[in-house]
């Protein structure tokens, strides 16, 4: 008798039911089940439970997935990406025989999505704050044309929001934070309403989202979306910093080998968890007739990313300022991607009141908040400016995730 694998089945062949929220943005899908299935996260790729959406068209058909992520530097060319900010627009992808528009390769994506997902229960659906009406209406349109029924879209940031203001107006889960090894709990407030900052990043730009949490409703204030210091800007600056390291180390530059710099790409992805958690980290830089070993510490990779910081940093305090709240926010809660940034977390907790608890999510939460919030989704409804919040607060489950301590 063989072992079964169970991770590498879908929803549907492990019988598990219930609603599905999917956190979706420029680089990458994550899914995970509601309260009704403990908030388990969705394998979406193999044993990974996030799904890139890079599509690799150097095959007899396009590919979506880690298959696309490795031609990113070897081969860019035959690499379609960041087409989710161009839906509507003219950009178009060509490599041999495949030609790709951004609607296109959105519908490969979201078909890739729904084998891995499956028809267990209802979909509901968390963008980026920087799409526009349009574009997330024409995106609804490509998914209904695949066969993908979506129950509802909302802000990612929002619907973050919704799900924690539970605990941060009856205090619930608080406990559970101050006794977990490294955390730092939320700072009580006299009174709601209150406010919140929520950062998240992808490739395509950094977004800020002030949030006013209050007894009956979670509103937008104000959002920024900053794309000089997305994701993809901070791989960049830290792929040349290291190239040039290698360069006077070994007077050989890795951005001289295609294949170099994709390892080189793809292990810089792969250290940002371990050196935000005080670790070492050693780069393996291989060409066809050469390889250096690089060594580096989180402090090597903040200092490359000064600039970045600095100018994320400006930016969060332009939206508070620009906001005009009478007092400073009383959270900032950053998503996995903008909280694994070098330095990214301690300098916005250096900057901000000392009144303001600085804190970033687990990867999945994200994609967890949004399936509690289908509990109470308006029908078919976009939800980017306000969410109505229940009478009283769930207490079946505490808040997605659970905020890690930004202090180093």
């Amino acid at each position: 008798m063989a072992w079964v694998n169970w991770s590498r089945r879908t929803l549907a062949e492990r019988q598990e039911t219930g609603d599905v929220g999917i956190e979706l943005n420029a680089a990458r899908v994550r899914a995970a089940l509601g309260r009704s299935a403990y908030n388990r996260a969705v394998p979406l790729e193999g044993d990974h439970l996030d799904l890139p959406l890079a599509i690799n068209l150097d095959g007899r058909s396009p590919e979506v997935g880690r298959a696309g992520t490795s031609l990113i530097r070897r081969l860019p060319h035959a690499c379609c990406s960041g087409y989710l900010p161009m839906l509507g627009q003219s950009q178009e992808w060509k490599w041999g025989r495949h030609r790709l528009r951004s609607g296109e390769a959105l519908a490969l994506a979201l078909g890739r999505l729904r084998d891995a997902v499956g028809s267990t229960g209802r979909l509901f659906l968390g963008l980026p704050s920087y799409l526009t009406v349009n574009q997330v209406t024409l995106l609804r349109t490509i998914a209904a044309k695949h066969s993908i029924e979506l129950a509802g879209t909302a802000s990612t940031a929002l619907a973050i929001a919704a799900d924690r203001a539970g605990a941060v107006m009856s205090h619930r889960g608080h406990d559970a934070e101050v006794r977990a090894e490294g955390t730092v709990p939320l700072k009580r407030p006299g009174q709601l309403p209150t406010d919140a900052l929520i950062i998240d990043a992808d490739d395509e730009a950094m977004t800020g989202n002030l949030i006013r949490i209050g007894p009956k409703q979670v509103t937008l204030l104000a959002c920024s979306v900053w794309s000089h210091v997305g994701v993809k800007h901070w791989k960049n600056r830290l792929i040349d910093q290291l190239s040039d390291r290698c360069v006077r180390v070994c007077r050989r530059d890795p951005r001289d080998s295609a294949e170099a710099e994709q390892s080189l790409y793809d292990q810089i992805d792969a250290c940002f968890d371990p050196l935000r958690g005080g670790q070492h980290a050693t780069l393996n830089v291989r060409a066809a007739h050469w390889y250096q070993d690089i060594h580096v510490q989180a402090e090597d990779l903040d200092a490359a990313c000064l600039p970045l910081i600095r100018d994320s940093v400006e930016g969060i305090l332009d939206l508070q300022n620009t906001a005009a709240a009478t007092e400073p926010p009383r959270a900032v809660w950053l998503t996995h991607e903008a909280g694994r940034l070098p330095g990214l977390a301690k300098a916005i907790y250096q900057h901000l009141s000392e009144r303001t608890s600085v804190g970033v999510l687990r990867p999945e939460a994200p994609a967890i908040a949004i399936a509690n919030l289908a509990e109470r989704w308006p029908a078919a409804e976009h939800l980017d400016t306000s969410i109505m919040l229940p009478t009283r607060p769930v207490q079946a489950a505490l808040p997605a995730g659970k905020v890690h301590s930004s202090r180093n």
